[in-house]
């Protein structure tokens, strides 16, 4: 593995200067119909007039808060045995995420977002980064702690997702990190495109301290080879890669170490009780994602592969992968939103939205959406060690995982979301011992 160093890194700088922009967690989201224009090209976000006395035309400062409440409750059914192998997982009651923060522009030459979350009793940082924006021939360069550009998945705001959690093979995403990047796209937006570097051991407080080489290089790329938004037409096709190089914190590569209690999770990637502990010491490790998504009118298709590939110091390659597929209808005739700048899922625009007025009985219904998912996550590499933990001493295992759910949408900015799971872990040497997990939620998010 070759070393990384100053001068690499002062490399990849001068390399994103010739990228560009997609935003990661729905920091300024695209415009709807009738509605003002992108954060990101100036807007006022405000809505005030620019005051030429206060700063010069262009560069007029605009505030707009963000934020987003969900309130979960997750119901676990195991058997004897699967609780002497997983654990108990207790039930869960409380607040999955519950963030609150702020996000601007400085006319068309920078723009920020601020947010943190208050979910689980503990003030953790999310989006912190400030965006140029007017550099010659880059879109954006981002510094700060924010999402790698990597899955498809990681891209689409968890204000937009199809189920309450991502699937298992999230783990495999990177998701938060400080870092620089840059971000592009043409004029057309049918493509993006995004490279950056990161610190691999960002706290969740933004911070990395340490002289070690704990730097990632993550880069992806996206195409829309069909897109079409013609009144009640709108269809497209999704497809794009991704791929990070990485030199572990601490020369260890670890997912899964600390048992867990219950399934409501507060990280952006939670470990899986489902899947064995890893603890790989390791020179390196290369991460690898591959995505495909379609619409068209109101059926969404969308699946992608994860794989990691880990250089163990002493031993054999420890390589982890899976894939995901799944599929959404909206009975109510919606279509789930696509933003072409962020290569990701967007808003759904409801067409009869739940409204009461004064004195009259409540007119509209909201969006109805039916989905379904299959996933499988193979922890059951020939090289993995065993743990050292011994609550998570499984020394390889396969996660089945179906997922049935239904969301409906009161508004633009609120839905009920209920969810099944079936998890089977396959583990060697044990019998297939199914959990069942109920899960609802309800959210809102400005």
């Amino acid at each position: 593995m070759p070393r990384w160093n100053g001068r690499i890194l002062t490399a990849l700088v001068v390399t994103v200067s010739v990228a560009g922009w997609s935003a990661a967690d729905d920091p300024a989201p695209s415009p709807r119909p009738g509605e003002a224009p992108h954060a990101a090209a100036g807007m006022d976000l405000s809505g005030e007039k620019a005051n030429p006395l206060e700063s010069p035309p262009g560069l007029t400062p605009a505030v707009k808060l963000r934020g987003r409440i969900e309130v979960d409750a997750v119901m676990v059914v195991q058997s004897e045995a699967s609780k002497a192998l997983l654990g108990d997982l207790q039930n869960g009651y409380g607040f999955r995420r519950a963030r609150l923060g702020a996000q601007g522009t400085v006319g068309s030459s920078a723009l920020w977002v601020a947010e943190i979350d208050f979910a689980g009793g503990d003030v953790q940082l999310r989006d912190m980064f400030v965006g140029l924006t007017a550099l010659p021939g880059v879109r954006q360069v981002r510094v700060g702690h924010f999402r790698e550009p990597f899955s498809l998945e990681g891209a689409t705001s968890s204000n937009f997702i199809t189920f309450l959690e991502r699937s298992p093979l999230n783990q495999l995403d990177p998701t938060r990190n400080w870092g620089v990047a840059g971000y592009w796209w043409p004029d057309g937006e049918r493509l993006t495109f995004a490279l950056g570097a990161f610190r691999d051991d960002t706290t969740s407080a933004g911070l990395s301290v340490g002289d070690d080489d704990a730097w990632a290089v993550t880069t992806r790329l996206t195409w829309l080879p069909v897109y079409e938004d013609r009144g009640t037409a709108y269809q497209l096709v999704h497809v794009g890669a991704a791929f990070s190089q990485r030199r572990p914190a601490g020369g260890v590569v670890q997912y899964n170490l600390d048992p867990q209690s219950n399934l409501l999770m507060v990280p952006d990637n939670p470990p899986s009780p489902f899947l064995p502990g890893v603890d790989v010491p390791a020179s390196g490790q290369q991460l690898y994602n591959l995505q495909a998504a379609g619409i068209r009118g109101p059926l969404s298709i969308q699946g992608e592969w994860f794989g990691s590939a880990i250089q163990q110091k002493g031993a054999g390659v420890v390589f982890l992968h899976g894939f995901y597929a799944y599929a959404s209808y909206f009975l109510t005739g919606e279509h789930r939103g696509y933003d072409r700048q962020r290569g990701a899922f967007d808003r759904v625009a409801v067409r009869r939205p739940l409204v009461r007025s004064e004195g009259a009985p409540a007119s509209g219904f909201g969006a109805v959406e039916l989905a379904a998912r299959f996933a499988v996550a193979d922890y059951a590499s020939g090289n993995l060690p065993v743990p050292s933990a011994p609550a998570r001493a499984i020394p390889g295992a396969v996660v089945y995982e179906a997922t049935f759910g239904v969301n409906w949408y009161l508004n633009d900015h609120t839905r009920v979301m209920a969810n099944y799971t079936l998890a089977v872990p396959d583990v060697g040497g044990y019998p297939a011992l199914p959990v069942h997990v109920f899960g609802l939620r309800t959210a809102i998010y400005w």
